[in-house]
C-alpha cells in the first residue's frame, strides 16, 4: 500500500479544487495529480511541501510559496 498524503498536501488539493483551478485528484509517483484548468497538471508532494504545474512532475515548474500558502489556507478554510 502506498504512502498516504500529509494533511497540508490534502489543503492544497482542497484549495486547488474549491478556487476552480483544479479537478480529479489522483495519487501518482508520491505526489497528488490534479487536472488544472488551463491545460496540464498541477501536483502536490505527498508531504505538502512542493506544488509543481505541468504535463510531467520531473519537468514542471514549482510555483511560489505564497500560491502554494494561499491554496492551503482555501483548502482548511472551512475546517475552522
Amino acid at each position: 500500500m502506498g504512502k498516504t498524503p500529509a494533511w497540508r498536501a490534502e489543503a492544497i488539493t482542497n484549495g486547488l479544487i474549491r478556487s476552480g483551478r483544479a479537478t480529479n485528484a489522483q495519487p501518482e509517483d508520491g505526489f497528488i495529480r490534479l487536472k488544472a484548468k488551463g491545460g496540464g497538471f498541477y501536483w502536490v508532494s505527498f508531504d505538502g511541501f512542493r506544488l509543481l504545474r505541468g504535463e510531467a512532475f520531473w519537468n514542471a515548474d514549482e510555483l511560489q510559496p505564497k500560491f502554494i500558502e494561499a491554496m492551503e489556507r482555501a483548502g482548511i478554510a472551512d475546517r475552522r
